[in-house]
């Protein structure tokens, strides 16, 4: 008869420890749920905050580089230093498209596209690494030309 309650006493207190460590669990993936929430609002926030500026000149404390667009094509050098950058970039093309830069956390784009033989400028803060330069359709949904800038 010891050795029932024993065995049942012992069930009962590993049940409760189970349902402790349960609620921890449950916890813990809701706090990770939560903070994952919160970059992806921040991250969609500072998308729309980075789309919505457009320069017509570039910054005195930025260095300028000189992009041309047209409907197949970016001329622009493939290698910089890091730091501010000016992209002041003419659409050379027949059509309306944008410009964007994407690589280390940057994903940039003019608000709204620069219309043939426009220029815009577009300042972007660049760390060490690889980018992607894509020239977009008006509607900026497909790549018309791409190239890769290394900054080092």
């Amino acid at each position: 008869m010891k050795t029932f309650l024993s065995i049942v006493f012992a069930g009962m207190v590993s049940t409760a420890v189970a349902q402790v460590d349960t609620a921890e669990n449950v916890v813990h993936s809701t706090v990770r749920g939560t903070k994952k929430a919160v970059r992806t609002v921040a991250h969609g926030v500072k998308r729309a905050a980075d789309a919505v500026e457009d320069a017509v000149t570039p910054d005195s404390d930025a260095r300028r580089v000189d992009v041309t667009i047209t409907e197949n094509r970016i001329d622009m050098p493939t290698q910089l230093g890091p730091g501010k950058t000016a992209f002041v970039v003419k659409n050379a093309g027949k059509t309306t498209q944008n410009f964007e830069v994407e690589g280390r956390s940057v994903d940039r784009q003019f608000a709204a596209a620069p219309n043939p033989g426009q220029t815009k400028v577009m300042h972007v803060t660049l760390k060490g690494g690889t980018y992607t330069v894509y020239s977009l359709g008006k509607n900026g949904d497909q790549a018309i030309a791409k190239a890769t800038l290394r900054i080092r």
